[in-house]
């Protein structure tokens, strides 16, 4: 049981800064994803996050907060009850259909669009924090532990260096890898990378060094096998300044007509 309230069902993953549990609300029966990591924690991911899946509210895509307290050492969040995530099912099926991806991707571009109308940025786009829903197809951005307001009252954030890269390797943008504050596009391009992981079912630079990662990701645009759109919309991501808003409606034509050719 946590906190009298939750009744553990089984454990789902564990990660450097928790664990998460699915749980059964004893009073209503709901099912729900608990959270929790230790209360003295010194990056205190699960309060950072606890406030942005509520300041997000009932936003696009955004499961909901259930709960948010302590509990013992711990510090707990309950939020809906996911289904797999995108990363489980490309390990489970490999190499997706065009339209799969093509569908996904539009869903992840409206997705991130809501999340940066409301002036944040994700920082850790990745398969693993996109989880689809138990009923139906339906996407869902988690995991918002890294997350950050990139706007304070119509001023936006500097373009500094940062000390290490934010988010995962495999996925982070090139302006990330060279230490570059993240921001709108970097959310972006990270997407533009899962879209290209779903067509080819492993992306050419998994299990190689930084270095290494960095040359093939530049030299993505010119590898023959890499869709045109794919190419086109990290082009346009990469020509994208720190303040930029990206043209979300743009990239979303970009597979729309990619969609309509096939």
């Amino acid at each position: 049981m946590i906190a009298n309230k939750y009744k553990i069902v089984e454990k789902l993953n564990e990660g450097r800064f928790g664990s998460i549990f699915k749980c059964e609300n004893t009073r209503t029966k709901e099912l729900v994803a608990v959270k929790m990591e230790l209360t003295n924690s010194s990056l205190n991911l699960l309060k950072n996050e606890a406030k942005i899946y509520q300041y997000l509210g009932d936003q696009y895509g955004i499961p909901r907060l259930k709960w948010f307290g302590k509990f013992g050492d711990y510090t707990y969040l309950a939020i809906d009850l996911l289904g797999s995530s995108l990363a489980q099912v490309i390990k489970q099926n490999g190499s997706m259909s065009l339209n799969n991806v093509i569908t996904i991707g539009i869903q992840m571009l409206s997705i991130l669009k809501a999340v940066h109308n409301k002036y944040l940025l994700h920082r850790d786009i990745k398969p693993d924090n996109f989880m689809f829903s138990l009923t139906n197809n339906k996407l869902y951005l988690i995991d918002f532990g890294l997350a950050k307001r990139y706007n304070y009252n119509g001023t936006h954030i500097p373009e500094n260096r940062t000390a290490n890269i934010i988010g995962s390797p495999n996925f982070v943008s090139l302006n990330v890898h060279n230490k570059i504050e993240p921001s709108r596009r970097d959310d972006v391009e990270s997407c533009v990378y899962i879209m290209l992981y779903m067509i080819l079912g492993r992306l050419y630079w998994f299990n190689t060094d930084i270095e290494t990662m960095v040359a093939l990701k530049k030299d993505v645009i010119n590898v023959l096998p890499v869709s045109l759109f794919i190419k086109n919309m990290l082009l346009n991501v990469r020509n994208m300044s720190f303040e930029e808003r990206p043209d979300y409606d743009l990239l979303t034509n970009i597979l729309q007509d990619e969609m309509n050719d096939n």
